[in-house]
This record gives structure tokens, C-alpha cells and sequence, in this order.
């Protein structure tokens, strides 16, 4: 600005120069003091015209330059903006991120992992509809609609065959893959999907490049915290139940016998139990050898749990002892449950190899709660009498707990 300044100068100097010499010939000329001031007043209006427009020119050329600098400012500012947007942005789904870690650091089953997603995602991505399934040997599937505000979670026996909507049948994507209607997050672990999120928005259907970042990441979380839930079910499965038959320990047992006790008192119901012992298992392992008599114990507690009813537990005691907990059974159906599940066993050899077949029966000892005990453990132990009874009677039977009868006509609930 200041050498504009200096130039312009230097030219009005150079101009009032030119003029009086101009000046000076047209009066050395024509001799004629009046033409010669016309002639420079000529000059001289000509001068202001020329640096008017010279001073025109140049304020054209400073406001370009300032709209120039003006569009920079705005253009510096408007991506500063969007830069600040991309940074809380970040910064909030940063603070999403940790807090579904830390949700999915308490969760331990699969529908609260559903769950937790379907409660935080949809207002943060301002969605229309989320879905999610989780597969396994059971299916969860769970929905949220804004139309409604309503969430559901449930799981879906077979696989969820029927109920399992067409987009997440068929061969799926192992990346994330956005359509006109809808984005589809796949959750990978191990090579294989494990689970599928679907989102839908009309506000703005077209998911922004962090967002799509920011999805992936919560894919990769969600991964992570089924296979920490898988872990979890595989160790709990694994303390509650005995290696050898696959059914429920004793540990189980006695936790499920607490709970069907409170639950028989309760809803005022009989419970049943019936403890089941091997007839001369010890000369089966001591004959053949123990792992001979690991396949009988085997397939005696398939057979009583192809016959037992959803309702019916059945667990390993010990040894050579299974106990089952059949709810809302009285006595009479006790006994009769028991003498079918005897009869099976006896009836029919269990198979070890082509030329060895083994004939083996069990006795049974069935007691009742409230009839036979106030307890649990008075319970077990009214069966074991029960069952005492059997094999001191002959064994391959069925015996009722019977109560001792006491002074007074009273019944004592111990034989």
C-alpha cells in the first residue's frame, strides 16, 4: 500500500512537470497569454481526469484484493468450523465408545449385550430403526422403532427359523454395506458372523465416513464381548456340570434344589425327589475295568434323560448315584415315574462292543416335599433312606419314604 502511495506521487509530480513545460511551448508558440492558459487548463482538467481513473483503478484493485482476502477468511473459518464439528464428533463418540466398554465389561449374556446397543445407538445416530441379531444355538433378535419408542429383546428358539427377517438370511457381507433403505454392520469374530446390526434414518440416510469409522469400532467391541460372554457360559456350564455324563454336578444340584424348594413352598406344590443308585456297579469296574464302567454311566444317564420331562433335573450325586428333582409330582406319580425309569434300565442291556453286552438295573428311593421333609437336605436324605430301603429289600426296586411312627401316634419323618 505504501509504495501505491509513493508511485502515485511520483506520477502527480511527473504530470504538473509535463504540464508546465507544456505550458511554457504553447506560450513560446502562439505568443498568446489566453490560449496558452486555456491550453494548460486543458492539460491540467485532462491530468484530474487521467488520475481519477487512475485512483479508480486502483481502489477496484484494493477492494478485489480485499474480497480476495474476505473469501480466504471465510473459506480458513468454514473449514475451522467443520474441523471443530469433526472434533466433537469424535470426542462424542469416543465417550460412546467408553461407555459401552464399560457396559460390556459388566454384561454377561448375549440379549443384555442387544440391549445395551439398542438403548445407546439409535439416539446417537438419530436413527428411525436399529435391529440387531446375535446367532448361536439360540437366536436373540431384538428391535427398536422411534414410531413407537418401544425396545424388545427376545430369543428365538431353532435358530429363530420363521421369525428372522430377509436380510439377515442368505450369504451376508463381512464388511459394513450401505443401501438406499439401510446400513448392515456385521460383527466378526474368527472369520465368522456372529451377529448382524441393521440402522435406518430419513434424516440423513447417507452415514458420513466417521460414522462408518465409529461403526466399525463398535463392531469390533460388540465381537469382543460375545466371546467374553461365550467364555463365561462355557465355564459356568463347565463347574455346574459333570464332565463324564454331560448332565448337571452335584454343585447344580444343590443350587437347583434350593430354588424348587422355595418355589414348591411358594406355590404350595409337591416335590418330588428320587435317588437312583447302580446295582453292583462295583463289580462292573472291578470285572471290566473302570473305563467300561465310564460308557455304562453314560449311557444310564442318557436314558434317564431321554424319559425324564423338561421339567424333571437330573443330576450326578457321586459314584455311581443320580438324583432327579421332579416338581408338582405327588407320591403316587413319584412311583410310578420311578418304576418306568427302572424298567427301562432293566429291560434293555447296555451295548460295550460287538460281543459284550451288560444287563445292569438300579434301585430307586422317592421322597416328597412338604410330605417327607421340611427341607432340602431332609429331602436328600428322606430319599436316601428311601433308597437304602430298596437295596437292603433286593434291590432293582422302587421304595417310598415311609416316616418311623413315634409316641403319641405321631410319625416321625425318619425311618
Amino acid at each position: 500500500m505504501r509504495a501505491s502511495v509513493q508511485v502515485l506521487i511520483f506520477l502527480a509530480f511527473l504530470w504538473l512537470v509535463v504540464c508546465g513545460v507544456c505550458l511554457w511551448l504553447i506560450l513560446k508558440a502562439v505568443q498568446n497569454l489566453g490560449i496558452a492558459l486555456l491550453s494548460a487548463a486543458s492539460l491540467t482538467v485532462l491530468g484530474f481526469l487521467a488520475a481519477t481513473l487512475g485512483l479508480l483503478f486502483y481502489r477496484v484493485s484494493v477492494s478485489n484484493e480485499h474480497q480476495k482476502r474476505l473469501e480466504n477468511l471465510q473459506a480458513e473459518w468454514q473449514a475451522t468450523q467443520n474441523a471443530l464439528q469433526q472434533l466433537l464428533s469424535q470426542r462424542d463418540q469416543l465417550g460412546l465408545l467408553v461407555k459401552l466398554l464399560h457396559r460390556f465389561v459388566l454384561v454377561t449374556t448375549r440379549h443384555d449385550i442387544a440391549l445395551t446397543l439398542l438403548q445407546e445407538l439409535p439416539t446417537f445416530l438419530r436413527l428411525d430403526r436399529m435391529e440387531i441379531i446375535v446367532f448361536d444355538t439360540t437366536t436373540v433378535y431384538g428391535v427398536w422403532e422411534l414410531s413407537s419408542n418401544q425396545m424388545s429383546v427376545e430369543e428365538l428358539e431353532n435358530r429363530g427359523e420363521g421369525k428372522i427377517p430377509p436380510w439377515a438370511k442368505g450369504q451376508q457381507p463381512r464388511s459394513i454395506t450401505q443401501t438406499l433403505e439401510s446400513l448392515l454392520v456385521p460383527v466378526v469374530t474368527d472369520d465368522s458372523i456372529v451377529a448382524l446390526i441393521r440402522l435406518e434414518r430419513s434424516s440423513r440416510p447417507s452415514f458420513t465416513a466417521d460414522e462408518l469409522k465409529f461403526l466399525e469400532a463398535v463392531a469390533n467391541q460388540t465381537a469382543l464381548a460375545l466371546e467374553k460372554t461365550k467364555l463365561i457360559a462355557f465355564l459356568e456350564n463347565l463347574s455346574i456340570t459333570d464332565e463324564l455324563t454331560g448332565i448337571a454336578n452335584r454343585r447344580h444340584f444343590e443350587w437347583r434344589l434350593s430354588e424348587e424348594i422355595e418355589r414348591a413352598r411358594r406355590y404350595q406344590y409337591p416335590l418330588s425327589a428320587l435317588m437312583l443308585d447302580l446295582d453292583h456297579f462295583k463289580q462292573v469296574n472291578d470285572t471290566y475295568g473302570h473305563p467300561i464302567g465310564d460308557i455304562v454311566l453314560k449311557e444310564i444317564a442318557q436314558r434317564l434323560r431321554r424319559v425324564l420331562r423338561r421339567t424333571d433335573f437330573l443330576a450326578r450325586y457321586g459314584g455311581e448315584e443320580f438324583i432327579i428333582l421332579a416338581p408338582q409330582t405327588p407320591a403316587d406319580r413319584a412311583v410310578i415315574l420311578a418304576e418306568r425309569l427302572r424298567q427301562i434300565i432293566a429291560e434293555s442291556p447296555i451295548p460295550i462292543s460287538s460281543d459284550l453286552q451288560l444287563h445292569i438295573t438300579i434301585s430307586i428311593g422317592v421322597a416328597v416335599f412338604p410330605e417327607h421333609a421340611q427341607n432340602g437336605n431332609e429331602l436328600v436324605r428322606a430319599a436316601d433312606e428311601a433308597l437304602y430301603k430298596a437295596k437292603q429289600t433286593g434291590r432293582n426296586k422302587v421304595c417310598l419314604f415311609e416316616p418311623e411312627p413315634v409316641k403319641g401316634g405321631e410319625r416321625n419323618v425318619w425311618a
